[in-house]
């Protein structure tokens, strides 16, 4: 992430730094010249941490406060989601025939990551065997 200096003083609410939710004390200045660094954005706010600390503020008096638009980040809903075929991590999942219940799999070291349905589990295979005919 880029630092960005202010260009003006501006008033954020400083937030929890794994919640991101409001802790419900007074609104802080944070001074002209201060740099902070973009975070992200959620909804009408920007997001950014400051002296390691996170803070929004309102997206107007951001750009004001900034001199400029923040950086494009890619919202949650954007972003693709994981499943059979798509590539996501360095996994590569791929369905598996199952009766009933949708099973995928995917190749990591020694062996198969499965999910089932919702579940989660590891299959040991080393040599990846798991499509070869046994004896």
């Amino acid at each position: 992430m880029a630092k960005i200096s202010l260009i003006k003083s501006i008033e954020a609410t400083k937030l929890h730094p794994k919640t991101g939710a409001a802790l419900g004390v007074p609104d802080v200045t944070i001074s002209y010249g201060a740099l902070i660094e973009h975070v992200g954005s959620d909804r009408d706010l920007e997001k950014f941490s400051y002296l390691g600390d996170l803070y929004a503020c309102r997206r107007d008096a951001f750009i004001s406060a900034t001199g400029s638009a923040p950086p494009q980040t890619k919202s949650k809903a954007e972003k693709p989601s994981a499943g059979p075929g798509r590539v996501t991590s360095g996994l590569q999942w791929e369905q598996v025939a199952s009766n009933g219940v949708a099973v995928s799999r995917a190749k990591v070291p020694g062996g198969w990551l499965v999910l089932c349905g919702t579940a989660a589990t590891y299959y040991p295979d080393p040599a990846h065997q798991w499509d070869e005919p046994r004896p």
